[in-house]
């Protein structure tokens, strides 16, 4: 019986899969490379933004410190120690910061980012503000020093024959021997040297963070606040 006979037609083979799969869309190398750096330049963004911020608060809470120098006792070590954790963490964070600032800030002429502005902005009246707490932190206990000296070996402990009579307040002293004094002293000018150490190595990375900003906030710079130096 033939297939005219059933009512059905012949239909001509077709010489490939109705469902045929094309070709994949051509993609241009080099948008796919630009899309990747644009990626790669908002991590690096993004990571150099959470460095600048810790180290703000770092900033923040060494201040902290420095205006509890001195105020209820002449020595504490407790407070020293935390002094120097924190110093030594913001100084790290400080040369992290720079460092991950220099590698995404582009030409000095060219155009930049308004967030990469920000952060130059940011990390450099931070580091202006940590300089500041440093030399603040070496002037208070400069002068504990000088008031370790000043006590009279021969007179009472914790009493201070010079200020005995005035109405200065007298801080609270621990030390109960010449002995005492004399390595409290010792302590506070080793402490003031490495916040001086410090302080100079700051003030240099300020120096270079100035250099390598671009054009635009370095002219801004010059017609605003004098800067520290």
């Amino acid at each position: 019986m033939s297939s005219a006979s059933n009512g059905r037609k012949n239909r001509p083979r077709s010489t490939g899969n109705i469902f045929q799969i094309g070709k994949p869309p051509h993609r241009d190398p080099q948008r796919r490379e630009s899309t990747e750096s644009t990626r790669k330049a908002q991590r690096a963004v993004a990571d150099c933004r959470m460095i600048v911020q810790e180290f703000n608060t770092l900033v923040a809470l060494y201040r902290e410190l420095v205006i509890s120098i001195g105020e209820i006792t002449v020595d504490c070590p407790s407070l020293r120690a935390e002094m120097l954790k924190t110093r030594t963490k913001g100084c790290e964070m400080a040369r992290a910061a720079h460092h991950s600032l220099s590698l995404i800030s582009g030409p000095e002429d060219g155009e930049i980012h308004p967030e990469i502005c920000r952060l130059f902005i940011q990390l450099q009246c931070c580091l202006e503000m940590y300089i500041t707490e440093m030399l603040k932190s070496v002037c208070m206990l400069g002068s504990l020093q000088l008031h370790m000296k000043g006590k009279d070996p021969c007179g009472p402990p914790g009493v201070d024959s010079k200020t005995e009579d005035s109405d200065i307040p007298i801080l609270e002293d621990t030390s109960s021997s010449p002995t005492d004094c004399s390595q409290l002293c010792w302590v506070l000018a080793n402490d003031i040297e490495n916040i001086e150490k410090d302080m100079r190595e700051m003030k240099n990375l300020l120096s270079k963070l100035r250099e390598t900003m671009p054009l635009p906030l370095k002219n801004q710079g010059r017609k605003s606040v004098p800067l520290i130096s």
